[in-house]
C-alpha cells in the first residue's frame, strides 16, 4: 500500500489512538480531523481501518450494551446513555439492543433473585419502591411484575 506523507500521518495517528481504546468510526474522524488532516486522507485511512477490523462500529456498540446491561441496566436507560455517544450510528445501537433484549428477562430476574432478602413483597411501600427503583433503571413495568410473581 503506496501512501503519501499526510496518509502516513494519518495513519500512525489513528494507530496511536486505537492502541489506547476502540474507537467508532465517526468518534475517530472527529479525532483525526481535529488535527488538522484532510477529509480525503482520513477517509482512506478509516476505510483501511474498517477492512482491517481495527473499526468495527456494530462489534463496539454490543460490548458497550452488554456492559451496561452486565451492571443490572435495562433498555430504556441503555438507549439512553448511549444514544448522547458522539459516534454511535442510532440504527445500529437500536439493533443491538432489539437482539439483547431477550437477555434483558434473565438480568432483571438475577436482580430479583440476589435482592430477594430485601424485597419486602408483603410490604406494598417497600414492594413499590422497588418496582419505582428498577424502573428508573430501565425495565418495563411488566416485566418487573413478572420477576416478582416468580419469587
Amino acid at each position: 500500500m503506496c501512501l503519501n506523507s499526510e496518509e502516513e500521518q494519518v495513519r500512525k495517528q489513528a494507530f496511536f489512538h486505537l492502541a489506547k481504546r476502540s474507537f467508532f468510526r465517526e468518534e475517530l474522524n472527529l479525532k483525526l480531523a481535529q488535527k488538522g488532516f484532510s477529509k480525503e486522507a482520513i477517509d482512506k485511512v478509516l476505510d483501511f481501518c474498517i477492512k482491517q477490523g481495527f473499526l468495527d462500529d456494530q462489534k463496539l456498540t454490543q460490548q458497550l450494551v452488554e456492559k451496561i446491561r452486565n451492571r443490572g441496566f435495562g433498555s430504556k436507560v441503555i438507549w439512553y446513555k448511549l444514544s448522547c455517544r458522539v459516534g454511535i450510528d442510532r440504527s445500529i445501537l437500536q439493533q443491538v439492543i432489539l437482539e439483547t433484549e431477550k437477555n434483558q428477562m434473565g438480568c432483571l430476574q438475577k436482580l430479583v433473585q440476589k435482592k430477594a432478602h430485601q424485597i419486602q413483597l408483603l410490604d406494598p411501600k417497600k414492594k413499590s419502591q422497588w418496582i419505582a427503583k428498577m424502573l428508573r433503571r430501565g425495565y418495563c413495568y411488566d416485566e418487573i411484575i413478572c420477576c416478582l410473581t416468580e419469587v
